[in-house]
């Protein structure tokens, strides 16, 4: 169903709207949430919170494109749902990617004094730069935490292949962070 008939069926309060939102984007909202958390029960648990989020926000809100707007969401709440599984432990396939860009994003003591927004927006404006196989690759991996096999295999590229771009992509990220003044060499 089209983003704009699941946004009138959203503010109309029709029930069918969660229907509409499971149906067209439940299938890459659970593959995020399973990525991020690893056990089903709670990315089936997230996917539902995600629904009920989007529920309650849309309206006001009126978002475009729908479709980042309710894999941001589910994204967010699976995060959440890690923090609070894995308070002390570190135990999720996630933090791997995540670990991955470490040395590429500002430390702890940067990011005080850094608009997280500002640097939100000089990545997007690095992904601006790249072209779209990187692009989806880089996505892919970090922000909806796809393992580098399933990456590579959908890609039609070997893993090692895969992996030596990402590693590629994460210096290049770094240098444009870098020289737009957000980490320091």
């Amino acid at each position: 169903m089209e983003d704009h008939k699941i946004i009138k069926l959203l503010w109309q309060r029709a029930d069918s709207a969660i229907d509409a939102l499971a149906k067209t984007f439940g299938k890459r909202l659970m593959s995020i949430a399973m990525n991020i958390l690893g056990v089903r029960q709670d990315a089936e648990e997230s996917v539902n919170d995600t629904y009920l989020a989007v529920w309650n926000t849309v309206p006001p809100k009126k978002p475009e494109p729908l479709a980042g707007y309710v894999y941001a969401t589910g994204r967010n709440i699976s995060l959440d749902r890690l923090k609070y599984n894995t308070a002390e432990k570190r135990d999720s396939r996630y933090d791997v990617s995540i670990d991955e860009l470490a040395y590429c994003i500002p430390a702890p003591a940067l990011e005080e004094t850094v608009d997280a927004r500002e640097l939100g927006l000089a990545i997007n404006r690095f992904l601006g730069t790249l072209n779209a196989d990187n692009r989806a690759l880089f996505l892919r991996r970090y922000w909806f935490g796809d393992p580098v096999q399933s990456i590579a295999r959908d890609l039609g590229l070997r893993e090692n292949a895969a992996s030596v771009r990402l590693g590629r992509l994460r210096t290049q990220l770094r240098e444009y962070l870098i020289k737009e003044g957000y980490v320091d060499e």
